[in-house]
């Protein structure tokens, strides 16, 4: 699908995690817990030598999702894992392969094959692909792709794939980019702050877990008070009560600014 305009649904938040279940702000060396019967340590934590107590490896916030106690970072850059969907611009292409930064430490990549969707046959008595599919020509540098990430380790680069549901290339548009562990405060719980920030703007928005947000609204003037609404959740993210001051922001700040 290489121009995909259509607006995702609720099924986009599928791919989040939701608000973390804590706003305590934590540091490194922090003792999170002393029960290790009950809880295992997650992301950004470790069990000390005695193995007795969990502990913070990161500053960040506390959450507690099932048995697992993490620390999710305030920053950091994007980790590529398969599974996730990201915004990704072509920086450069050759004939097998294209370039693209995904907003982490390496660049993804994107092979041909891997642009077209399988079974999907060209040609006499369904032949495999035509030999111009096989080639990049079908992107172009500086190019804008919601794609997925189909695998990544620590030696390969990031393998992508501009097969399926919301991906391929995106016309028009603004892009903004946050640090990707606020990408779930902009989500929320159950999709409630983005349900909102669509409602209110009257704007339609993809967000990706690279930190990284397409954002297409009716005019200038509701697109930036969306990006400045963004960036506010982004700075005030480790608060309670987020998405009520943010929805109340917003109706202040469009009377304020007389826009509909």
């Amino acid at each position: 699908m290489e121009n995909n305009e259509e607006e995702p649904i609720d099924d986009e938040f599928e791919d989040f995690e939701d608000e973390e279940d804590s706003r305590e702000v934590v540091v490194p060396g922090e003792v999170l817990t002393e029960d290790v019967t009950n809880f295992l340590p997650g992301r950004g934590t470790i069990l000390n030598k005695e193995r007795n107590k969990i502990i913070s490896l990161n500053i960040g916030l506390k959450q507690i999702k099932k048995n697992y106690i993490n620390v999710i970072p305030l920053r950091g850059f994007y980790t590529p894992r398969p599974g996730d969907k990201v915004i990704a611009l072509v920086v450069d292409k050759n004939p097998v392969k294209y370039k693209c930064d995904i907003n982490a430490k390496d660049f993804g990549q994107l092979k041909p094959k891997n642009t077209i969707k399988k079974g999907k046959t060209r040609g006499f008595r369904g032949a495999g692909p035509m030999r111009e599919d096989l080639n990049t020509e079908r992107f172009d540098i500086g190019d804008i792709l919601i794609v997925k990430v189909l695998s990544a380790d620590r030696l390969n680069k990031p393998e992508l794939t501009t097969v399926g549901k919301y991906l391929g290339k995106r016309t028009g548009g603004i892009i903004i980019t946050i640090d990707p562990p606020k990408i779930p405060r902009v989500i929320g719980r159950n999709g409630s702050m983005i349900k909102m920030l669509k409602n209110l703007t009257q704007c339609n928005i993809f967000v990706t877990q690279n930190g990284r947000i397409w954002l297409k609204g009716e005019d200038i003037a509701h697109e930036r008070l969306l990006i400045e609404s963004i960036h506010k959740i982004a700075s005030e993210a480790h608060t309670v009560g987020l998405t009520d001051r943010m929805q109340e922001y917003i109706i202040n700040e469009k009377k304020k600014r007389g826009i509909e």
